[in-house]
């Protein structure tokens, strides 16, 4: 069984290393991981994958570019496009004030030993982001080592790209970042004690707060898929403050259609399929209660069109 592992700094034989922010791990990211990895594989050698937690932009502008992905749904990907060492570490002062030569010797040369380097058309690394693909390329070309660089990703004529996808979530279009990212925006966190309302209402739900500087989509009611304990459920999902009852905790409280049973300090994974409607403050919690009602009926709808098509 192929080996994963995580933040291991030193590879102790050679690798393809793949290279890029990777924010939301879209299509255009995967584009570069699976040559990376198909390299690898041809030369049998491991895949190993070099990123930050967060755009380096946070660091200068704090919250400028809120992360799409998670570490933890990061990781699930990267493990799942067949990469071996998934190294994903902060960025910092110390970070930002490397030299590009200094980090492709330090890095890529002795501590991942990299005989091939792939990244994308407009990569930059180094202080101050001096060092670009053609940088690398020469860089590589005088160690004997292997590189490519691949082109953007296109969708209907338009470049596949994180803050697209930004966008996309912004209004709440999760089926278009789903397009462009390839896979379902999701949240996977520890579910959290609510005010249990909810539940006196007859609609129990679970409660998730998102990661820090982690993208809040739209404030609004969804229509998700839950993941936990290997089962799958459907449900609806509201992200917001949850006006009518005053909580003022910005979170995701999601009613799972079918079933009963407590999952507080459980991970439970939420991946959003629909926008119903935004967040609405309503005049009592008894027309909340009809709303959420008729939000059910129209999240199960929904479902059944997509089990038909």
């Amino acid at each position: 069984m192929r080996s994963f592992r995580t933040n291991t700094f030193v590879s102790d034989s050679p690798t393809v290393v793949a290279l890029g922010c990777f924010d939301g791990v879209h299509l255009g990211h995967k584009a570069v991981i699976s040559e990376a990895v198909r390299i690898a594989r041809e030369l049998s050698v491991k895949c190993a994958v070099w990123t930050f937690e967060e755009s380096p932009r946070n660091f200068f502008s704090p919250g400028v570019s809120p992360s799409i992905t998670g570490y933890e749904e990061k990781r699930r990907l990267m493990r799942s496009l067949g990469v071996d060492i998934f190294v994903c570490i902060p960025f910092d002062a110390e970070t930002g004030a490397t030299s590009p030569e200094t980090f492709f010797e330090d890095v890529l040369v002795n501590k991942l030993r990299a005989v091939h380097v792939v990244c994308g058309f407009n990569y930059s690394f180094g202080k101050g982001g001096a060092g670009n693909a053609e940088l690398l390329r020469r860089l590589c070309k005088n160690r004997n080592i292997g590189f490519n660089s691949l082109p953007a990703v296109e969708i209907d004529g338009e470049a596949v790209s994180s803050s697209r996808i930004r966008a996309f979530l912004d209004v709440g279009d999760v089926e278009g970042a789903e397009k462009y990212l390839g896979h379902r925006f999701a949240i996977d966190t520890i579910v959290i004690n609510g005010q249990k309302l909810a539940r006196k209402l007859g609609f129990p739900t679970v409660n998730q707060v998102f990661e820090p500087r982690i993208l809040v989509p739209r404030r609004g009611v969804y229509v998700t898929r839950v993941s936990f304990d290997s089962k799958k459920f459907y449900g609806i999902t509201n992200v917001g403050t949850r006006p009518t009852v005053k909580s003022g905790i910005l979170c995701a409280e999601t009613h799972i259609f079918g079933f009963e049973g407590n999952l507080y300090g459980k991970k439970v994974r939420v991946e959003f399929l629909h926008f119903l409607r935004p967040e609405t403050e309503f005049e009592s919690v008894n027309a909340l209660a009809e709303q959420v009602k008729r939000d059910i009926e129209n999240a199960k709808r929904y479902i059944a069109g997509r089990s038909r098509s």
